[in-house]
C-alpha cells in the first residue's frame, strides 16, 4: 500500500518530529529511573511505539483544540444569549443531518475496506470522495428548496452554518487512520481550529459586532481550507487523480453496498441533530441553546471516547481480517474495554456529582438548568464507552445487518422518546431521549456481539 512522505509538509513534519522525539525522551527518562525489571518490561513494548506516538499526538492536539475551541464556545453562548446561540445550534444541528448524508456511511465501513482490501485504495478514496460531492449536492440543493419547511432563513449566513459541518465528512480521516497516521491527521484538526478561533476571538476582542455571518463565514473558510491541504496530499502522495478515474459502475457499487450501514448512519439524526429540530419546534429557540451548551460539556467526555476508538479502530479491523483465534479477540476487547472505561471515568464522575460547580464556572445564570442534564450525561458516557468498542468489533467482522438492525430500533425509540418527553419535559427531556435509547442500543450491541466473540 502506498504511504505518505511527511517530509513533503515541512511544517508538520517539524511538529511532528518534535512530538516523537519528545516522546521517546520521557521513556528513556521513564527506563533509566524505574527498577530493572520494569525497565525491561518498558523496552519490550517499544515495537508499540508508533500506536504510542499516535495516543499522544491525538490525544495532545485534540484536546489543545477541543479545550480551546470549548471555551469558545462558552464564551459565545453568554456572549450571544440562550435565544440567539440557540438559532446558530439549530442551523449546525441541520448542517450535521446534511453531514450523515454526505458520509452515506463511509466514516464506519471505509477504514474497514482500506485496511482488509489495501489493493482497491485507489479506488475507494476516488469514490468515496466523489460519493460525497454527490450526496452534498443533492442536501444542499433541497435544504433551499424546503428551506421554509425546516424554518431556515433564507441568507448567505444560513447556508454556510449549515454547509460548514458537511464539509467534515469529506476529509480524509479513514485513509489517514489506515496508514497509522491519526497523529498526522489529528494536526490538520487542530490547525482548523486554531483558524476558527484565532478569527472568532479576534472579533471578540474588537469593537466589530460578532454576528451570525462572521461566525458562518469563518467556520466555513477554516475547513476549506485544510480540507484543501488534505486533498492535495492524499492526491498528490498517493497518485490519484479523483475525477479522472471515475468509474460509474464503482460508484454505483459503492451506493449499494453500503447501503444498510449509510441508512443506520442517516438514522443517527436521531441521535443528536433531530432531538434540537423537535426542541426548536415545541419549545423555543433559548432552550435549544441550553441543551446544546450541555452538548459542549458533554463533548469533553465523548472526545476521550472517540479519540481512544480513533487509534483502536484500525486494530479491530486487522483482527476481523485475520479471522482471529477467540482467545486473542477476546483479550484484545477486553483491555480495550478497560481503557475506554478508566479513560472516561475520571470525567463522569465529576458530572454526577459536581454539576452545580460546573455549571456555575462556566456558564451566566440562564444556563442554570445544565445542572439537571449532566448527571445523567455521566451515566450516558460510561455506557456509550462499551457501545463504542463493539460497534467497531460487528462492523469489523462484517454484522452489518446485525449492527443495523439494532441501530434502527435505537433511532425510532429515540423519535418516540423525543415527542413524547420534549413536550413535557423541554430540555430535560431532549437529555434524556438523546441518553436512554442510545443507551439502550449500546448494551444491545454489547449482548449480540458476545456470541462472535
Amino acid at each position: 500500500m502506498p504511504v505518505i512522505d511527511k517530509r513533503a509538509n515541512r511544517l508538520l513534519y517539524g511538529i511532528d518530529y518534535l512530538l516523537i522525539k519528545s516522546v521517546s525522551f520521557v521513556l528513556w527518562i521513564i527506563r533509566y529511573s524505574l527498577p530493572t525489571k520494569w525497565s525491561e518490561l518498558i523496552s519490550k513494548e517499544d515495537r508499540h511505539i508508533n500506536v504510542l506516538n499516535n495516543v499522544v499526538g491525538l490525544t495532545f492536539f485534540n484536546a489543545l483544540g477541543g479545550m480551546l475551541l470549548l471555551f469558545t464556545q462558552i464564551k459565545l453562548a453568554n456572549y450571544m444569549g440562550a435565544a440567539l446561540y440557540g438559532i446558530y445550534s439549530y442551523y449546525l444541528a441541520l448542517g450535521e443531518v446534511g453531514a450523515n448524508v454526505v458520509r452515506y456511511g463511509r466514516d464506519k465501513t471505509m477504514l474497514r475496506e482500506l485496511v482488509q482490501k489495501p489493493e482497491e485504495q485507489r479506488s475507494l478514496i476516488t469514490h468515496t470522495f466523489i460519493l460525497g460531492l454527490i450526496n452534498l449536492s443533492i442536501f444542499m440543493i433541497l435544504v433551499v428548496i424546503f428551506h421554509e419547511s425546516l424554518d431556515v432563513v433564507f441568507s448567505l449566513s444560513t447556508l454556510l452554518l449549515i454547509l460548514s459541518p458537511c464539509l467534515i465528512s469529506l476529509d480524509f480521516q479513514p485513509v489517514y487512520e489506515s496508514l497509522r497516521m491519526m497523529s498526522w491527521h489529528s494536526m490538520y484538526y487542530f490547525l482548523q481550529k486554531i483558524l476558527f478561533l484565532f478569527c472568532v476571538w479576534g472579533l471578540l476582542i474588537s469593537d466589530i459586532p460578532v454576528s451570525l455571518f462572521g461566525i458562518a463565514f469563518i467556520l466555513f473558510i477554516s475547513w476549506i481550507f485544510v480540507l484543501f491541504l488534505q486533498y492535495r496530499e492524499i492526491t498528490s502522495q498517493l497518485g490519484i487523480r479523483i475525477f479522472r478515474s471515475l468509474r460509474w459502475k464503482n460508484l454505483l457499487g459503492l451506493y449499494r453496498q453500503g447501503f444498510f450501514i449509510a441508512l443506520s448512519c442517516l438514522l443517527s439524526v436521531a441521535f443528536g441533530p433531530l432531538i434540537r429540530l423537535v426542541l426548536n419546534m415545541y419549545v423555543d429557540s433559548y432552550a435549544v441553546g441550553v441543551y446544546a451548551a450541555g452538548l459542549q460539556i458533554y463533548s469533553i467526555g465523548l472526545f476521550l471516547l472517540l479519540q481512544i476508538g480513533r487509534v483502536g479502530n484500525p486494530m479491530m479491523a486487522e483482527l476481523g481480517k485475520n479471522s482471529s483465534e477467540r482467545e486473542k479477540r477476546c483479550l484484545f476487547v477486553r483491555r480495550y474495554l478497560l481503557i475506554m472505561i478508566v479513560c472516561v471515568l475520571p470525567f463522569s464522575i465529576a458530572l454526577f456529582f459536581f454539576p452545580d460547580t460546573i455549571v456555575c464556572s462556566l456558564f451566566t445564570s440562564e444556563y442554570v438548568e445544565l445542572s439537571s442534564m449532566l448527571p445523567i450525561f455521566a451515566i450516558y458516557l460510561l455506557v456509550y464507552s462499551i457501545g463504542n468498542v463493539f460497534i467497531q468489533f460487528l462492523i469489523a467482522f462484517r454484522k452489518d445487518k446485525i449492527y443495523f438492525t439494532i441501530f434502527s430500533i435505537g433511532a425510532i425509540l429515540t423519535v418516540l422518546f423525543a415527542f413524547i418527553l420534549i413536550p413535557s419535559y423541554g430540555v430535560i427531556g431532549a437529555t434524556l431521549a438523546l441518553c436512554v435509547p442510545h443507551g439502550l442500543t449500546c448494551l444491545a450491541y454489547c449482548i449480540f456481539s458476545l456470541k462472535y466473540l
